[in-house]
């Protein structure tokens, strides 16, 4: 049984993914999965998370609904998989009247091996009698630290998610995530009704990533000191800032330095934000300075280096920051500072 499953495995990769061979990490949630255990995988970037739940797409008889909190994230994804072949289609609220209908069309005629939907889609009993009307094989829960840090204060869709799995009839959950702590992992099971998921750990140690930090005494000196670091560094990067003031600060003694640089907070209008993560994104800006708002769905694999201005609000904010780095598996140098106590 599994020497037929890893032959099918391995003409999925070759003919539909392009990809030769799986990491052992992704074999081993791939196989959980599988066998039908409920699993959480927490890998680190760029370990080919997407993978996990793309293959057994392919392998399972029924309809694979991926559960993610960004609709940047889904776009993205979605494109990824139409260049490849694999049908998938998304139903969130950026689609107009006409978009929606043709997804849900789709879904009922059992068109789309893969679904997005965001945590709020899921929990409206409309979707969910949708979804009724195929065999759902796995639900697929994205960025799955959100279900502890955003389900209780932000989205409390994430709260729902457990009764409405049940509503599908209970199939398999595979949730994904770069990193979370035991207290997380506790609470994931918990919201998602599955005290006992099978859990694949395989760290979050990425040897590309080289970490430093720098003694100042003051901000004007953090100021000079992270205006060298940027100009020492090679391609684009990031700098974060903890407030919005200190980012626009970083912003201003950047540009004044001559550097190409744009800006991204929550206090910026919504149409600005965007425009400046697009001209970020698209390499026409070498340097982001951000508060944590620039957060999930950046995925700039060419990002030589991520600096902290101040020390992020926890150890695995500073773990997913310090991630956007690198992701094309060259060098790239995160840097923070210390300052007197």
């Amino acid at each position: 049984m599994h020497a037929i499953r890893r032959n099918a495995i391995a003409t999925l990769l070759r003919g539909v993914f392009g990809v030769e061979r799986l990491r052992a990490s992704q074999q081993d949630v791939i196989d959980s999965v599988l066998d039908g255990k409920d699993t959480l995988a927490i890998m680190p970037t760029c370990s080919g998370k997407s993978l996990c739940y793309q293959i057994p797409a392919k392998i399972l008889p029924g309809t694979t609904v991926v559960v993610s909190p960004l609709i940047s994230l889904m776009k993205d994804q979605l494109e990824k998989l139409h260049q490849i072949g694999i049908h998938a289609t998304q139903v969130n609220s950026s689609l107009s009247a006409e978009e929606e209908h043709d997804a849900l069309d789709g879904i009922r005629s059992r068109r789309h091996e893969i679904v997005f939907c965001t945590p709020e889609r899921l929990a409206q009993a409309e979707f969910l009698a949708v979804l009724g009307q195929v065999d759902i094989a796995l639900v697929v829960i994205d960025e799955a630290h959100c279900i502890s840090h955003w389900g209780h204060d932000f989205r409390p869709a994430y709260l729902e998610m457990s009764a409405a799995i049940e509503a599908l009839g209970r199939p398999p959950v595979l949730a994904l995530t770069a990193t979370a702590t035991v207290d997380v992992v506790a609470d994931i099971g918990q919201q998602l009704g599955r005290p006992k998921l099978n859990i694949v750990n395989t760290g979050i140690y990425r040897p590309n990533l080289h970490y430093g930090v720098v003694q100042v005494t003051n901000a004007r000196e953090k100021i000079g000191a992270a205006l060298r670091l940027v100009r020492d560094a090679n391609g684009c990067g990031i700098v974060y800032a903890a407030t919005v003031k200190a980012a626009e600060e970083m912003l201003h003694a950047l540009l004044a330095a001559g550097e190409s640089a744009t800006i991204y907070h929550g206090k910026l209008a919504a149409r600005e934000r965007k425009q400046n993560r697009d001209l970020f994104m698209a390499g026409q800006h070498r340097i982001m300075v951000a508060t944590n708002a620039f957060g999930m769905g950046i995925d700039k694999s060419d990002t030589c280096f991520v600096i902290h201005l101040q020390v992020p609000a926890n150890l695995e904010a500073y773990y997913q920051e310090s991630g956007r780095a690198g992701r094309d598996g060259e060098d790239a140098v995160m840097a923070g500072f210390v300052e007197p106590a």
